[in-house]
């Protein structure tokens, strides 16, 4: 299998890989083709449609979509991610992940954005603990999260791509759809316990007018919630047994 990496920034210098990308390269041990989309406040297609572009310009088997302020502090963690994908039941990986995503009384009360919670969440980020437990291993749960989102092709053309998401649900709910469609089509979703670190608030996001500003509303926000819940009534709740390990 091949690896490529896929990253959208709002850095628009050209002349060098953006934020904390080429540290991912440096520890990288299988060579990874690099596919960027320079985003700019006139010229900002948002998460999905940035992984869009890169998914239609890329012919790797994985893509690993990384924030480009992710620190990969991990030697061969590519080869970690690719040997998950020996198994073709896994459509998704990342580097931080959820056993529960949704509370128990979901579509049993009226709905609050509160019932899409993650939690039992699990990394191993420098901050692990800040976010919930630290686990160096791999296991299988219900969520990733967006900073590191690795994707099998073939799944990927099942859906078809990121064009089904709606664009207020860019930057909020990608992920949580991305992980909700494959348990829908009967795939796991792996988190593999690479060392790193997500600094958060760079990638993509543009501090004033434009398409960054409402896709980062709080009315993009509620807005996508609750599609999410309204379009994954089959598949959320979700609860992964914690002790399940390969």
């Amino acid at each position: 299998m091949t690896l490529a990496i896929g990253v959208a920034t709002m850095n628009s210098r050209r002349d060098s890989l953006p934020g904390d990308i080429p540290l991912a390269i440096e520890k990288a041990t299988t060579n990874p083709e690099i596919y960027i989309r320079y985003n700019t406040a006139e010229d900002n297609l948002g998460v999905t449609g940035s992984y869009q572009e890169l998914y239609e310009e890329s012919h790797e088997d994985i893509l690993a979509f990384l924030h480009d302020d992710v620190l990969i502090h991990e030697h061969g963690w590519d080869e970690r991610v690719l040997q998950e994908f020996d198994d073709p039941q896994i459509a998704i990986a990342g580097f931080g992940g959820a056993l529960v995503h949704g509370t128990s009384d979901l579509y049993k009360t009226p709905f609050r954005i509160e019932q899409l919670i993650r939690q039992q969440y699990r990394s191993h980020a420098d901050d692990a603990e800040v976010h919930g437990e630290r686990f160096e291993g791999a296991c299988d749960v219900a969520v990733v999260d967006a900073f590191a989102l690795i994707i099998r092709r073939s799944f990927l053309l099942r859906l078809p791509g990121f064009t089904w998401i709606p664009h207020y649900a860019s930057f909020f709910c990608a992920d949580y759809a991305l992980c909700a469609m494959a348990r829908r089509f009967g795939y796991r979703i792996r988190m593999v316990g690479v060392r790193c670190h997500h600094r958060g608030g760079s990638t993509l996001k543009e501090r004033g007018e434009g398409t960054a500003k409402i896709i980062t509303s709080m009315a993009a926000y509620e807005l996508s919630h609750r599609w999410f819940a309204d379009e994954f009534r089959d598949v959320m709740p979700c609860q992964i047994d914690r002790h399940y390990n390969r």
